[in-house]
């Protein structure tokens, strides 16, 4: 495997690294030599899904095993450094960086620990931003993409590029995210790329960030056929405004499926010799999850599993590949407790062509055809005169609860229930390939990893050290006037405020969320973005470099 960086290690040094399992250590396989290090990794992330919503959906295919069956490796502890039940943030900040994180944060180290087994922060490095394996891929000289179903802004794909106190920081996100040097980006949330009032774009800010992605080179395209008939090396391609449309309800001449957006990701990023990382994610499983509809959770469940068979067929074929997949959590408590016959359950499942989200769509505002959509799209049959009540009542109000009243009701012909509307803390499954057998057990000598471990296994593969990547990339502020510099802001453009360093006769404007810095009038592009994280200061370490 070439390497280009003095801090890519190759492989890890022959010593024992430590994870925490029930609050135990366990061990980690030494340095194999090279036999088990890869070129390339495909890291798909089903938002979402338990146990049970895979077995929901083997029984929806008249109980025929998913494609990911055949790759089970153990199961995964998901919890946060200060919750029993993460979030997406959280989660994905594990895979991400290798560090448990506090729930809604991304990729900075956690200011709050409470959970056992989880390292403390010194007190000077709480929300320090840590690099993530694209990060690091990138700074390799691998190629990066992201595939999703949700939007720009969502937690899981964001915590692969981008580093906040909060999630909900969506501007200021998708802003790291476009100059973040990430290659391929496919997925859903395009009116979060342009200011209000401005073709359908939401952003307050004012930024239409379309422009910035085309003056970095970005190919960037809005349609399945854009997609298609790209040739760009670096591209861009977002759906729908919001979420993409669910599996099930897509217009597939309009809308790539999961699959295909996999696809063709993979043949724009594998043409770069010195490999590659791809995070896929399943993004509305957890959706359906949370607005407890099981033909959501079905739609998205098969999408999914389609996606890792184009991911498995790919690396079976290329070789240097390996793929890994596990869920950020478990979502809605899916229980299944029919005690009929698979050809009864489907009797009732089957019937259902729709999401929620289609349906909602299909009836009149007068509600005149209510009924003959749900027993035609949704396979509602039978509904009494109470439900029926029941279901226009939630279609009226506005934040009526219409998706779970509909997919509780189908729930009871169909002998599945919710438990809430939330995550759940219980262990997700892990799906691996690995070109030589070398799986995510086998690397941690435990069937049930942490969540982290999963990060330390990818790291080991590939030849990362991400912690000692992270003390060559990161200067503070108080780093920079540790050389006598000043650093003031500049915050006319509200958007971008500046961090305006001066030494001696040098000025350097450092634009937050932008990846590079003016030197006296000189644009120099830097490795990373420049970070404003809890009122503190985050850039390149080059920058120390240039005020020397």
């Amino acid at each position: 495997m070439k390497t280009t960086k003095p801090w890519i290690s190759g492989m890890f040094a022959a010593v024992m690294l430590t994870g925490t399992l029930a609050g135990s250590p366990i061990t980690h396989a030494e340095s194999d030599g090279g036999q088990n290090t890869v070129k390339n990794v495909i890291m798909v992330i089903p938002d979402g899904m338990g146990n049970s919503i895979t077995g929901l959906t083997r029984w929806y295919q008249n109980g025929k095993p998913l494609e990911v069956d055949s790759y089970v490796n153990g199961l995964v502890r998901t919890y946060a450094s200060n919750s029993i039940t993460t979030d997406s943030g959280a989660a994905a900040t594990a895979y991400a960086t290798g560090h448990k994180a506090v729930t809604e944060s991304l990729s900075i180290l956690p200011h709050e620990v409470t959970m056992p087994g989880v390292p403390a922060t010194k007190a000077e490095d709480k929300n320090k931003p840590v690099p993530t394996l694209l990060e690091a891929a990138r700074l390799a000289g691998k190629s990066t993409g992201l595939v999703f179903t949700c939007t720009l802004d969502d937690a899981t794909p964001d915590a692969f590029v981008s580093h906040v106190v909060s999630r909900n920081e969506s501007e200021n996100i998708t802003k790291q995210m476009v100059y973040s040097g990430v290659d391929v980006v496919f997925g859903g949330g395009s009116a979060l790329l342009k200011p209000e009032g401005k073709d359908g774009g939401a952003r307050k800010d004012g930024v239409d960030l379309t422009k910035a992605l085309q003056a970095q080179g970005y190919d960037y395209v809005t349609s399945k056929t854009g997609m298609d008939q790209s040739k760009a090396k670096k591209i861009w391609g977002l759906f729908q405004p919001w979420n993409l449309e669910a599996d099930f309800d897509r217009d597939p001449t309009q809308q790539p499926s999961l699959a295909e957006m996999t696809s063709k990701s993979l043949s724009i990023l594998s043409s770069n010799p010195n490999g590659f990382f791809l995070m896929v994610e399943a993004s509305d499983i957890d959706t359906f999850g949370h607005e407890n509809d099981p033909v959501g959770m079905v739609s998205e469940t098969l999408a999914y599993d389609k996606a890792m068979k184009v991911a498995i067929d790919f690396a079976k074929k290329d070789g240097h590949t390996a793929v890994i997949s596990m869920a950020d959590h478990n979502t809605g408590g899916l229980y299944l407790t029919n005690y009929d016959s698979a050809k009864q359950f489907n009797a009732v499942m089957q019937k259902a062509k729709h999401t929620n989200h289609a349906i909602r769509e299909k009836i009149k505002k007068d509600g005149s055809n209510l009924k003959q959509v749900l027993e035609q799209e949704y396979g509602l049959t039978g509904l009494t005169s109470r439900e029926l009540a029941e279901i226009k009542k939630a279609l009226k109000q506005e934040d009526g609860d219409f998706s779970g009243v509909i997919g509780r009701m189908l729930g009871e012909k169909a002998g599945i229930s919710f438990a809430n509307e939330d995550h759940t803390s219980e262990e997700v499954v892990l799906y691996a390939y690995h070109p030589n057998g070398f799986k995510p057990t086998d690397f941690a000598k435990s069937g049930v990893l942490q969540n982290t471990d999963i990060n330390k296994y990818v790291q080991f593969i590939m030849g990362f050290h991400l912690d000692e990547l992270g003390k060559s990339l990161y200067a503070s502020g108080h780093d920079i006037r540790a050389l006598g510099a000043t650093v003031a802001f500049d915050n006319s453009n509200k958007a971008f405020p500046v961090a305006v360093v001066k030494k001696g006769g040098k000025q350097i404007r450092l634009a937050v969320d932008k990846n590079y810095a003016v030197v006296n009038g000189q644009k120099k592009t830097l490795k990373i973005p420049t970070l404003l994280i809890d009122n503190r200061l985050w850039t390149d370490r080059a920058v120390l470099d240039l005020l020397k």
